[in-house]
């Protein structure tokens, strides 16, 4: 938690369309410039010192160039690649083997309820949670593979049920969460009234 990391943004395209996302507002379908991105992972090598670098999204995994940009943050010498994603491209087991290729090096998939029918309507995207759980099972069951987390935006929706989340994780082989509170701009901001709760209430599950 205390090594110096850098987060660089590779698109603000998505294909999930979260009821909390943040981003929804940002102009949307923008893949930024391999360029661009190139010039931000190095100045998180030159001016912040950082040997973690977390390229994210938006998607990051959307971006035709993912794993060009994978590659040439290890060149430049970061030690540790990591992405945050909703899991959908890792369930390809092309795309996953074309990312461990290029030395992706940690996986953190966001992952917002323990079943289908709640994490796809959480994601606004039907088929999410098993493409998830798709990628994810590859990535833990390889032993070559990367560091496997999970992320948690914990909302009115799923709060009650946060402890079988968990549950879920651990029973898989994760150990590892970030556990992630709403923060109301954009999205989240719209849909506060089914998003935001009483912490009081959970104070059993939490």
């Amino acid at each position: 938690a205390n090594r110096k990391k850098h987060w660089v943004r590779a698109v603000t395209a998505c294909n999930s369309r979260c009821v909390f996302c943040l981003d929804m507002d940002t102009p949307r379908n923008v893949f930024l410039p391999v360029e661009e991105v190139q010039a931000e992972l190095q100045r998180g090598r030159d001016e912040l010192d950082a040997d973690k670098v977390i390229i994210s999204g938006g998607e990051a995994s959307l971006h035709p160039e993912f794993h060009t940009l994978v590659r040439h943050a290890l060149s430049i010498g970061y030690d540790r690649v990591q992405t945050v994603t909703n899991g959908w491209n890792f369930a390809d087991r092309t795309f996953y083997r074309r990312s461990m290729a290029a030395g992706l090096g940690e996986i953190t998939f966001s992952l917002h309820g323990h079943t289908a029918e709640l994490h796809d309507r959480l994601t606004r995207h039907h088929g999410s949670f098993s493409r998830l759980m798709k990628g994810m099972m590859r990535a833990l069951r390889d032993p070559k593979g990367p560091i496997v987390n999970v992320d948690v935006v914990i909302n009115k929706q799923n709060v009650g049920v946060l402890d079988r989340i968990i549950e879920l994780c651990i029973s898989v082989g994760v150990t590892e969460f970030d556990l992630l509170h709403v923060i109301p701009q954009s999205e989240a901001f719209r849909n506060r009234d089914d998003l935001f709760y009483d912490v009081r209430e959970h104070m059993g599950v939490l």
